[in-house]
């Protein structure tokens, strides 16, 4: 029984991201919430919500966004590509997005992307030193896109403080994030996740015991 609520409080340590691993994004959690901005929810990640950053989530199943979903429902002309019902982009008055990681020792970052003109991804340290860049090509349905396309920066000396994104206009969306940094934990349906973990560990248990 000790050894299975060790392995209970490993697993829940795993599940809340305090150890350097590896996360991903999808923004899905944040379906109704249309032109919100992007919370920081996402414990060890900090999304830019102000000045020329202001990250805000996209719902397109309001209808509002010139976007497509990845089941194939169209939602204005659906030039923008996307894996899904949300993604995020940049308010009106927004520019660039930035995206902090807490604990300043990220080793890769990968986004999905759609954009009207060239797109760049790119990585920096705490003394905002750039540390890598990707370019990524236009891929919207107009410039001949027919997906997302990705893009990702990495740095061997796991010192990634901060991200970057932008086009040259202002005309992207971007989906499907992941990467890694301390202290990440993406947002899950901690109930059902927990009574799942749990009850997959109380079973291992009961066989266990069954077994002795």
């Amino acid at each position: 029984m000790k050894k299975l609520t060790i392995l209970f409080a490993v697993a829940l340590l795993l599940v809340a991201g305090s150890a350097q691993a590896s996360w991903y994004l999808d923004f899905e959690w944040a379906l109704g919430d249309d032109g919100a901005q992007v919370s920081s929810g996402v414990p060890g990640l900090q999304f830019s919500t102000s000045g020329a950053y202001n990250w805000v989530y996209a719902d397109v199943t309001t209808g509002n966004y010139n976007a497509s979903s990845d089941n194939g429902n169209v939602y204005g002309g659906g030039n923008y590509f996307m894996s899904g019902n949300v993604n995020v982009w940049l308010g009106p008055d927004a520019d660039w997005g930035r995206i902090d990681f807490t604990g300043e020792d990220g080793s890769w970052f990968e986004t999905g992307y759609c954009s009207h003109s060239t797109f760049y991804l790119e990585a920096y340290d705490a003394n905002g030193s750039l540390i890598d860049q990707a370019v990524g090509a236009a891929n919207t349905q107009q410039m001949g896109g027919t997906e997302m396309g990705y893009v990702s920066v990495s740095s061997a000396n796991n010192d990634i403080a901060y991200v970057i994104m932008h086009d040259t206009g202002n005309f992207w969306i971007a989906d499907n994030m992941s990467g890694d940094a301390s202290g990440v934990a993406p947002p899950i349906p901690e109930p059902a996740t927990l009574i799942l973990l749990g009850s997959g560990l109380l079973g291992m248990g009961i066989l266990r015991r069954k077994n002795r």
